[in-house]
């Protein structure tokens, strides 16, 4: 994706905030009296809300004495523009409408209501920023696999910099493991998006952060902060729900060309040399997560950490370019339950809850009740006594 959809505690204490309180003005006003608060590597993010609101409201007003284009011409123009140009950046506030009012009427159509009654649209808003996403500092004891805790870091963080920031983590404590990833989206209010991916991911992306956006608003959402379990149902629950509206949004609004622009093509294979085997990498994380689980489990912390780097060097070494595997990596790709490569068996019974309840609205109203693993079994074995 593009990195994996996720979303971190203070980005989502902004979407419980802005949601509720549905007023740009005072946030901008609120926003300004607090200042900027950026610190070294952290992403101030009540400066981002500030910055952004006021530019929304700004292009809002200016709409009279603009000649925007269309919105189909627009989106097919943006996602044809190599990622991170001008031409993306002329076009960001049209396609950033269009978008929004595209993932409104997928909404809409699979007939899901908000907590509160908005006519002609969904509660809450759809609302997408697009734009460079902040990186993720991911934390987790060595000991074990266990997101203890995230943290917003500047988007321009370079990669030098990024093991700079996890050296001087883990130097500090030398029990945990981090880990600086990148973030497909963060569930502020407008959600961040990013401005650099194909129509189709960022489709997904937009949708996967507004179901945490319409959670908010229920128990499963407010229960994101009190454990790791809500935290893992959240994330698969917005990819289940981010996946099926995109899909919906893509059959209806397609953009064959914009994709195939993106696309980077294949390299080609000399003639008569045969293509190396490809791997399975889902397949590999998941044996290794398991093997990594058993090693850890008994007090093997070191040889488990070896294992990692070997797995690492040897899939970097067959052309999957992943910067390091430790505890951190594991922890959080693992909130995502139903990626391909997750061994946690809330994914399978998460997709199988979806496919019991008939239709995305009977699904989302009976799993926004849900707050730990416990529940969600206990309303699968219910749909399955039918």
């Amino acid at each position: 994706m593009a990195e994996p959809r996720g979303s971190t505690g203070c980005a989502r204490r902004a979407a419980i905030v802005l949601a509720a309180a549905g007023a740009g003005a005072l946030l901008v006003l609120a926003a300004a009296l607090v200042g900027d608060r950026r610190v070294g590597d952290r992403f101030d993010l009540v400066r981002w809300e500030r910055d952004t609101v006021a530019g929304k409201w700004l292009y809002r007003l200016g709409a009279p004495f603009r000649d925007d284009p269309a919105a189909d011409d627009a989106v097919a123009r943006y996602f044809a523009a190599p990622a991170d140009s001008a031409d993306r950046r002329r076009l960001e506030n049209t396609v950033e409408a269009a978008l929004n009012g595209r993932i409104d009427a997928a909404v809409r159509a699979r007939g899901l209501h908000g907590a509160v009654p908005v006519p002609g649209s969904v509660f809450p808003p759809v609302n997408v920023e697009l734009t460079q996403p902040p990186r993720v500092l991911v934390q987790s004891p060595r000991a074990r696999i266990e997101r203890s805790s995230t943290a917003l870091l500047r988007p321009d963080l370079t990669a030098a910099e990024a093991v700079e920031v996890e050296r001087a983590d883990e130097a500090a404590h030398p029990d945990r493991s981090s880990l600086v990833v990148g973030a497909g989206g963060v569930a502020a209010y407008p959600a961040i998006v990013s401005s650099n991916e194909r129509y189709e991911d960022t489709v997904a992306t937009a949708a996967h952060e507004w179901t945490h956006h319409y959670l908010t608003f229920y128990p499963l959402g407010r229960a994101y902060f009190g454990s790791r379990d809500a935290v893992a149902i959240n994330e698969t629950v917005a990819d289940i729900v981010g996946a099926e509206i995109a899909a919906d949004v893509v059959a209806r609004w397609a953009t064959p060309a914009a994709g195939a622009a993106s696309t980077p093509a294949p390299t080609p294979t000399p003639s008569g040399t045969p293509s190396p085997p490809r791997v399975d990498v889902n397949a590999v994380l998941r044996d290794l997560r398991r093997e990594v689980d058993g090693m850890l489990a008994a007090g093997q912390v070191e040889a488990a950490e070896a294992r990692m780097e070997a797995v690492r060097q040897q899939l970097w070494d067959g052309g999957y370019r992943i910067r390091r595997i430790n505890q951190a990596y594991f922890a959080w790709y693992g909130s995502y339950a139903a990626r391909p490569d997750a061994t946690d068996p809330l994914g399978a019974q998460l997709r199988e809850v979806r496919e019991r309840s008939g239709s995305l609205a009977t699904f989302l109203e009976a799993i926004r009740a849900v707050t730990s693993r416990r529940e969600v079994v206990a309303l699968l074995d219910r749909l399955r006594a039918g």
